[in-house]
């Protein structure tokens, strides 16, 4: 049989050490000695690594109260406008312009996990109807975590082919007055002509030109984005795609 050694207490020879009382029971699987300051050793779970990014939403329709997961304690929220539509053309080599991209805020927040929030989510333009990329709004329903109501422009649509080479739409500006703002004017489209898609924003592709000859403009994918332009009679301009809200959350 082997030796045993069997204690109560464990004390050091000479010295002002407090003798470590060792505990009365078993630990269960992973559990580990803690000292209580006064030398009594007990059992306990290690602890849990809470900390650090845990959760994202995606926020694509207007809301008018957006929460929080428990436990958030700060938050990355991105903010993206709607893009333009581009205009329509109305002959054989008038080109209508593409629609310019909407604007973008990206913001760091220190929250507590029951504020909630405000979205209106902005509409991609659209030939025909809104040319204007709308404005994508970012505000404080509930709590005081947020300085100022954050606004990201949509992009501005362009005008029909009336002439060659119509001017495409403006990219959208941003409102964003709080600390730390990162914020972007989205991107200006170019003077109508045969070979302009629309631009680019941080979430989404703008359409492409018209494939070949005379036709319609595509319209732009993701979000932000401006619609492509159009070439021949009667040809519609692509439409512009709407905006976005990510709410990065962190514990």
């Amino acid at each position: 049989m082997a030796s045993q050694i069997i204690v109560d207490q464990l004390k050091k020879t000479g010295g002002v050490l407090t003798e470590l009382t060792l505990p009365s029971a078993n630990a269960t699987v992973g559990q580990y000695l803690k000292n209580d300051g006064a030398g009594v050793l007990g059992w306990v779970d290690p602890p849990a690594d809470v900390s650090g990014f845990h959760n994202v939403k995606f926020v694509t329709a207007t809301d008018t109260s957006v929460d929080l997961t428990s436990g958030t304690t700060l938050i990355v929220v991105e903010v993206q406008g709607a893009g333009g539509s581009a205009g329509g053309s109305n002959s054989v080599s008038y080109y209508g312009g593409c629609g310019g991209a909407g604007g973008y805020s990206l913001q760091q927040l220190t929250v507590v996990d029951t504020d909630t929030w405000n979205v209106t989510i902005g509409a991609g333009g659209v030939d025909g109807a809104t040319r204007d990329g709308g404005d994508t709004i970012f505000a404080q329903q509930t709590g005081t975590s947020l300085g100022s109501t954050i606004t990201a422009g949509g992009g501005a649509g362009a005008t029909d082919g009336t002439s060659p080479h119509t001017d495409g739409g403006a990219g959208g500006t941003v409102t964003n007055a709080n600390t730390g703002a990162f914020n972007m004017t989205g991107s200006d489209c170019a003077a109508g002509s045969h070979d302009k898609g629309g631009p680019d924003s941080r979430w989404g592709w703008g359409g492409i030109k018209r494939v070949a000859g005379n036709g319609a403009g595509g319209n732009a994918s993701g979000y932000g984005a401006g619609g492509g332009d159009s070439s021949g009679s009667s040809q519609l301009g692509g439409e512009g795609s709407d905006g976005l809200v990510v709410i990065w959350e962190y514990k």
